[in-house]
């Protein structure tokens, strides 16, 4: 309904749209305009307010197209995309696996999300923008593939992160078969409700669960919008 989307501030997100150039966001209380990032530190800072001090910045982590590949392989061929075995060792990815390929759970994904946390331990939110599933051979593939790979990124996640709310977005390697939309999503659109939900209020989650799109509270001035 459209008073769900009727937000003071809206920043929206999804997975063909990437938010990018902001690490935070400062709001004054008399505007809720997004604030140009500043040129030495890459955050937003709030201009004084004539109704006192400005609030703190909101900072948040923006990770989306994961993309992982559950069986990643050391002995992968890398112009195959780790998809089959490798002819030769010079064809193998390295230890954190090759930019040609899609990640491994226990390698690179790993490594990005305790980055993450040792940058940003705290931040205000964690806009996830899809695609967690990987490129994968066709005998991998399949709806329970893209399940374990959801529930790869939120096990990653929550251990690094478990008290910050994760905002996800559906991405068109989310649902199978892919590009699915509207009610042959459900599933896809419940298990992220399952996985993610516990930080949204409740009408929220039952919106993420029955339609994927949904309007979460960040601050008193701020909401964001998943589309």
């Amino acid at each position: 309904p459209a008073r769900n989307m009727s937000c003071r501030a809206a920043w929206l997100i999804g997975a063909c749209c990437l938010i990018a150039g902001f690490s935070s966001l400062g709001l004054p209380v008399s505007s809720v305009e997004p604030p140009a990032a500043s040129s030495d530190s890459g955050r937003g800072h709030a201009p004084a307010s004539s109704h006192g001090s400005a609030p703190p910045p909101l900072r948040f982590w923006h990770l989306t197209d994961v993309h992982l590949n559950l069986w990643h392989s050391a002995r992968a061929d890398v112009r195959d995309m780790c998809r089959s075995a490798a002819p030769s060792a010079e064809r193998r990815p390295g230890s954190f696996g090759h930019f040609n390929c899609d990640p491994a759970p226990d390698g690179l994904l790993r490594l990005a999300v305790a980055r993450m946390a040792e940058a940003e331990p705290a931040p205000s939110a964690i806009l996830l923008g899809g695609d967690d599933h990987g490129h994968v051979p066709p005998s991998r593939d399949g709806a329970s593939a893209l399940s374990a790979s959801r529930r790869a990124v939120a096990s990653a996640l929550a251990a690094a992160f478990p008290s910050v709310p994760v905002l996800p977005a559906l991405g068109n390697h989310d649902t199978w078969p892919y590009f699915t939309v509207g009610e042959a999503a459900g599933s896809a659109f419940a298990e992220l409700a399952e996985l993610y939900g516990g930080h949204l209020a409740p009408a929220q989650r039952r919106h993420l669960a029955s339609r994927g799109y949904y309007c979460h509270r960040l601050s008193r001035r701020v909401w964001v919008a998943a589309l």
